[in-house]
């Protein structure tokens, strides 16, 4: 979609702004999570459309792959949008708890409002109806279509002739044909996807857009990179299955929507194939008709009905049936002495021969649409990683983007604390990443860092928000931690003061902060050495301690930010 005109007002992002945004993606989830549903019902209702034959099997066989994976795609995407909507109601009443906390009157009362019901976990829309044909093979709608151009005096003599050629030569091969009608509306559900597609990227936009400063850079760039992430993107995407992983920015002319992009051009793919298949099904239903049609009429034309036909002729025609089964490999059917259905078989099997070579095209196609899909499904984030977004880009945007900490942390009251660190609420202040980077990943995406980054040593993750804010406020509050950063500090200062051009902004606390905390997991983590051995196979390990990244920042209070915290081997 294209990108909304920057705003020349003010935004005033209060907590019932932010809830009003929850509400608005959970009422996109919905619709979203509908569509999905609607595809498959609209798909059985055309069951049985694909046809016989090895061409259509094999084209029926690699649709239900890519069609079955769509579906998971479009699956984890709902739980995407759901996970941005609590996080934002979260970030707003925890804004508004933090508020009435620090009010020495007591006057102020916090707002508090349920978060939305959303869909948490990825839906189970069953598979995509097989287009391999049932038990049912057409073959008495097709011989009734031929004898509708026949007199009604002689339909009952050429009907068993018909009843047994018309799968003479090649088209046994291909016998029952596809279905036409069936394949063009099936093609028609998928199209109708991109709506819903495009109907959601836009409304989620939009309702970011609503809680932007565009005027402020830092605040507009976080929230194209909050869209795109919504949709996938990371901070070490690259280029991969021709789809633009790398999260967007306000640079960026055009939105990186990868996700949904794979999701629309699949679609669109889908419903292209479906419709060629449809064209092939045309060609040999038509071809064979005319073939058939033709034998029909010229053995009409050879019956003498100068003398009329009685009960009695009929009968001795129909006991020719067994004479025609056996001029069948002498390529004619002979019912009896006056008629002979002579079929064009040279003919008939260049039509099928071509009609298999059109969709034997087709299916390869189909194949190659697994490799965005795949990357697709495991670069979809989850819940957590987009509720713990959501909750960082609220929370930013409450206070004005400011390059300033603000303490909102529920249960905590920073007054008891040696370094109170909100990691919510500095996330992307002078570069921070703990949260886009080490929250609610799974373990392929802790893979895929590592394929995508190669300086990255290793790739871990926290199970979400919470656990992230617990082990890293732990590791900082432990007291010789505490005790270290205060000397860290006091060591700036001191170079602060004897040297006027220092820059004391790169200062980094060296080695990082440790902490172990024994029998406990602080979350997932895939090594360098296992990914370069296994590759996407690797395994990830649970780790026990945590590595928390401090780099000072002059006017903060505390001093520093942190740059990254995540669950580690240990020192």
């Amino acid at each position: 979609m294209g990108t909304p005109a920057p705003s020349s007002g003010t935004i005033d992002v209060k907590p019932s702004t932010l809830h009003q945004v929850a509400g608005g993606f959970a009422g996109e989830q919905t619709p979203f999570d509908k569509a999905a549903k609607n595809l498959i019902k609209e798909l059985k209702e055309y069951p049985d459309a694909g046809g016989y034959g090895t061409a259509p099997q094999a084209f029926a066989a690699s649709y239900l792959k890519a069609g079955n994976r769509y579906l998971e795609v479009w699956a984890r995407s709902v739980v995407s949008i759901g996970g941005a909507a609590v996080g934002f109601a979260t970030t707003a009443n925890n804004y508004s708890k933090a508020e009435a906390a620090n009010d020495a009157s007591g006057k102020t009362k916090p707002q508090i409002q349920a978060p939305p019901v959303v869909i948490d976990t990825a839906p189970d829309y069953g598979s995509v109806p097989d287009l391999k044909w049932g038990d049912d093979d057409g073959g008495d709608d097709f011989i009734r279509s031929l004898l509708e151009c026949i007199p009604d005096v002689v339909w009952h003599l050429i009907r068993p002739l018909l009843e047994h050629a018309f799968r003479w030569g090649k088209v046994a091969e291909v016998y029952p044909y596809p279905q036409q009608h069936y394949l063009n509306s099936l093609s028609q559900s998928w199209a109708d996807m991109t709506k819903a597609l495009s109907w959601a990227e836009g409304n989620l936009t939009g309702q970011m857009y609503s809680i932007t400063q565009q005027s402020n850079s830092e605040w507009h760039d976080a929230m194209r990179q909050f869209c795109s992430s919504l949709w996938g993107t990371t901070a070490w995407g690259k280029t991969t299955a021709s789809y633009e992983w790398k999260h967007d920015s306000a640079a960026n002319q055009k939105p990186s929507h990868p996700v949904m992009s794979v999701l629309f051009d699949t679609a669109m793919k889908i419903s292209d194939l479906l419709r060629e298949f449809a064209e092939a099904a045309v060609y040999v239903n038509g071809e064979v008709w005319d073939i058939y049609l033709d034998a029909v009429k010229k053995a009409v034309g050879d019956i003498d009905l100068s003398d009329g036909v009685d009960l009695k002729d009929l009968k001795e025609g129909a006991k020719g049936v067994g004479r025609f089964l056996k001029g069948l490999a002498k390529g004619a059917a002979e019912v009896s002495v006056e008629i002979t259905l002579n079929i064009d078989t040279a003919a008939l099997n260049r039509v099928v021969e071509e009609y298999n070579r059109r969709v034997n095209a087709l299916w390869p196609r189909l194949d190659a649409l697994m490799e965005a899909l795949d990357e697709a499904h495991r670069a979809a984030p989850t819940y957590a990683a987009e509720e713990a977004r959501a909750e960082a880009f609220g929370a930013r945007s409450l206070n004005d983007y400011k390059k300033e900490h603000h303490f909102t942390v529920p249960g905590q009251d920073p007054d008891n604390m040696f370094y109170p660190l909100d990691l919510a609420n500095q996330e992307g202040l002078y570069g921070s990443h703990p949260i886009d980077k080490h929250v609610g990943l799974t373990d392929d995406q802790l893979r895929m860092r590592l394929r995508d980054q190669a300086s990255a040593p290793a790739a871990s993750t926290f199970k979400d928000l919470a656990s992230a804010q617990k082990f890293t406020t732990a590791a900082i509050e432990d007291i010789n931690n505490a005790d270290r950063i205060d000397k860290w500090i006091e060591s700036v200062e001191k170079k602060i003061q004897n040297n006027p051009n220092y820059d004391p902004n790169k200062s980094e606390i060296q080695p990082p902060i440790y902490k172990e905390f024994a029998g406990q997991s602080t979350g997932r983590s895939v090594s360098r050495d296992d990914y370069d051995t296994d590759g996407m196979s690797a395994k990830a390990d649970d780790k026990s301690w945590v590595q928390v990244r401090l780099i000072y920042k002059e006017g903060l209070h505390p001093p520093f930010i942190v740059l990254t915290a995540m669950p580690h081997k240990g020192p």
